[in-house]
């Protein structure tokens, strides 16, 4: 399994617009055949700041989901909203 971690920095005053525009991209993203888990978290310290954390059966799946009508709208109108966005982590489950 792909998870992947993707940080941003919300302007102070689209917040709520964030959110609200993220919805869309969250609910088609975890209806995608090849996801595993799809969420978008806020900082318990810092309201302004969020993560999308995703879970992908394989880096297939990833492309996929990167290349997806939902994904290619939604995301850049995201960007938008951020004042920094990080670079975008992409991690193995260590397996035991």
């Amino acid at each position: 399994m792909l998870k992947v971690v993707a940080k941003l920095t919300v302007k102070k005053d689209k917040i709520e617009e964030f959110k609200k525009t993220a919805e869309e991209l969250i609910k088609k993203s975890n209806a995608e055949e090849q996801n595993i888990f799809y969420t978008l978290n806020q900082s318990v310290e810092d309201e302004q700041k969020f993560a999308f954390i995703e879970c992908w059966k394989d880096s297939d799946a990833l492309k996929a989901h990167e290349a997806s009508e939902h994904f290619t709208k939604i995301f850049p109108m995201l960007g938008e909203l951020a004042e920094i966005s990080a670079p975008v982590e992409l991690y193995n489950e260590v397996e035991y």
